[in-house]
């Protein structure tokens, strides 16, 4: 019984020892101006601490990158828009495929007008309104899904006198205006050559 009481006795005063000592001779890790600084007692130098350290800000870039910035059904949606009218189809792909994601649908009228006061607030200065892709088509007077997959919504969601019976005006965009009230916006189809503001992606 002795024995086991010295043995605690010794392992305490080791223990509150080491306490003691370890703020002075601890080693603190991190990335200064692209460059590895370790303060304190630093011994080991097998790339461990760098390797966890760019593991962790890696993790964090993406983790920032992949915040939703509108969420529907589970679904992640952010937006690019630009104060000029450059981007055309293939530019969205290329921007939303940038985020990991795709040019978006746009599933009914509840999901359209969640969306609209999110592109309202990237309207840039200067401009009464923007065009913005989605990923949708609109073929053979027929609404489809990024996936090919008909889909019909309520026709308030179209912009006034569309969707248009031009068959080359393939591709769906929306004309969000900065007036909510104002009757001269919403989804209209487009030839996929055409130029817009940017894009809402499906992450």
């Amino acid at each position: 019984m002795d024995f086991v009481k010295i043995i605690l006795f010794i392992s305490l005063i080791y223990g509150l020892y080491a306490k003691q000592k370890l703020p002075a001779g601890a080693c603190v890790s991190k990335i200064v101006n692209g460059k590895l600084v370790q303060v304190g007692d630093c011994e080991k130098n097998d790339g461990s601490d760098i390797v966890r350290l760019i593991k962790k800000s890696r993790d964090e870039k993406i983790k920032a990158e992949n915040k939703c910035d509108v969420t529907y059904k589970k679904k992640c949606y952010r937006a690019v828009a630009y104060d000029v009218t450059n981007v055309n189809f293939n530019d969205a792909k290329a921007i939303c495929k940038s985020m990991n994601g795709k040019p978006a649908n746009i599933y009914d009228l509840k999901h359209y007008q969640l969306m609209l006061p999110y592109l309202r607030s990237l309207i840039p200065g200067g401009w009464g309104l923007i065009d913005i892709w989605t990923g949708m088509e609109y073929k053979n007077n027929q609404l489809l899904l990024s996936n090919g997959r008909p889909i019909t919504i309520a026709t308030e969601v179209w912009y006034p006198k569309s969707p248009g019976s031009e068959a080359s005006w393939t591709n769906v965009g929306v004309y969000v205006d900065k007036d909510p009230e104002n009757a001269y916006q919403g989804m209209i189809n487009k030839y996929p050559s055409s130029s817009f503001h940017g894009v809402i992606c499906e992450i």
